[in-house]
């Protein structure tokens, strides 16, 4: 972050909301995120590698998840139509596209928080893929799944996690909301 005139704190990255993604137009400014902590998708681009993002010449595409994480951390100033949106609107925005939003973003922070790389767990059936490195370097090492807050884990969930985990040999993470607060509940993969 860097000081403006008046002290005024200003935001590292500029972004553009377009639709349900945000646009960092600045393709300089999209390598240096993505090598901030792989952060976004590269327009046309999948997996890139960090050495491999100084010859991608396409925009960043950053999800709604990623860019309120980026604005809270003060890193990221998102535009839509010239004009400045903030914190609030962003976690709106989150809350209204994703089911259980404010539980979905709670989590993406809580992994970010402690320094994984958090990506979308869909193609695994899955709400979250964690990396403890980043795409192309490690293979995720856990899948996260939210449970809805207003039912209990079944034995359903317990069978599904056991049987995924040992599938795609990865620790396969139930996340549900008790009392306030977040649980994790892990399921690995052994072979005796």
């Amino acid at each position: 972050m860097a000081q403006g005139a008046r002290g005024r704190t200003i935001a590292k990255y500029r972004g553009v909301l377009k639709g349900d993604k945000v646009i960092i137009p600045s393709i300089d400014e999209s390598r240096a995120l993505y090598k901030l902590g792989f952060f976004g998708k590269f327009l046309g681009k999948d997996k890139i590698k960090i050495e491999e993002v100084d010859s991608v010449d396409s925009p960043l595409h950053l999800s709604p998840l990623e860019a309120l994480y980026l604005v809270e951390l003060g890193l990221l100033e998102v535009v839509d139509n010239g004009s400045v949106v903030g914190r609030g609107t962003l976690k709106e925005f989150v809350e209204g596209r994703y089911e259980h939003g404010e539980l979905v973003y709670e989590l993406y922070k809580y992994f970010r928080d402690r320094g994984y790389v958090v990506r979308s767990g869909l193609k695994f059936g899955s709400l979250y893929a964690v990396y403890e490195k980043g795409p192309g370097i490690d293979h995720a090492p856990m899948l996260v799944h939210l449970i809805d807050p207003g039912r209990n884990i079944t034995a359903l969930d317990v069978t599904r996690a056991a049987r995924l985990s040992h599938t795609v040999r990865k620790t396969f993470v139930l996340a549900v909301k008790h009392m306030n607060s977040l649980k994790l509940i892990g399921f690995e993969w052994w072979t005796p």
